[in-house]
């Protein structure tokens, strides 16, 4: 320990260790450690698109394709009617493809972005009963001589994307259809009839002034014969 020049320092060799455990792992893949390695392995079997369906709905069942292994709700309203869970079956639903006019460019003469979806209401009975009649009722417009629903869909050049948005206006359109009318209260009910009357009201005054506007044009007969 007397010659200074020979003496190496421990945080030299620290140091040195340090940098050659760093260029084995930047140029040797083999030698990486088995625990990032598995980090690795993972990050790359594991990779899911922005456009995929876990991404799109997070908290959906991932089992789209299939009905079997859903099991419908038997909870019930307060009128003692069963709602409408949410779920639609893909297999259930006639799904066709075709070349839109949305936005794209000359990509919509190439790929079949634009979606549409249809089902047959009255034989769909993933929908209650009672909601499928009120559809048939309110949707009058949308559904087809045959008795289908039908959806399309070219808002994005994303096939899948356009699929999803057929997918929710099916289900906002069941959801609507499956609201009832709430019942008025008395107050209610009674602020609503001295609207009305006040309205019949108005109507029979404008319709006084009209007459009289069209008497004081009508030509006075003068001598009178």
């Amino acid at each position: 320990m007397g010659d200074n020049s020979c003496y190496i320092r421990p945080g030299f060799i620290i140091n040195m260790l340090r940098r050659g455990l760093k260029c084995v792992c930047r140029y040797s893949g083999r030698l990486m450690s088995p625990t990032t390695s598995n980090v690795t392995r993972t990050l790359t079997s594991g990779y899911r698109s922005q456009y995929s369906i876990d991404k799109i709905y997070p908290n959906s069942d991932q089992d789209y394709f299939g009905s079997t292994s859903f099991s419908q709700s038997s909870s019930v309203t307060q009128d003692g009617k069963e709602p409408f869970s949410g779920y639609i079956p893909i297999n259930k639903l006639d799904i066709k493809y075709s070349r839109g006019s949305g936005p794209g460019g000359q990509n919509v003469n190439k790929v079949n972005t634009k979606v549409e979806v249809r089902f047959h209401v009255e034989s769909a009975d993933w929908i209650p009963q009672w909601i499928r009649e009120r559809l048939l009722e309110k949707e009058a417009g949308r559904i087809t001589k045959g008795g289908y629903l039908v959806m399309t869909s070219d808002a994005t050049r994303k096939q899948m994307l356009n699929q999803a948005d057929c997918m929710e206006k099916i289900r906002t359109v069941i959801f609507g259809a499956s609201e009832l009318p709430r019942e008025l209260t008395e107050e209610e009910k009674t602020v609503k009839e001295r609207r009305m009357a006040k309205a019949k009201q108005a109507m029979l005054r404008e319709k006084r002034q009209h007459s009289l506007k069209k008497q004081h044009r009508q030509t006075p007969n003068v001598g009178g014969s």
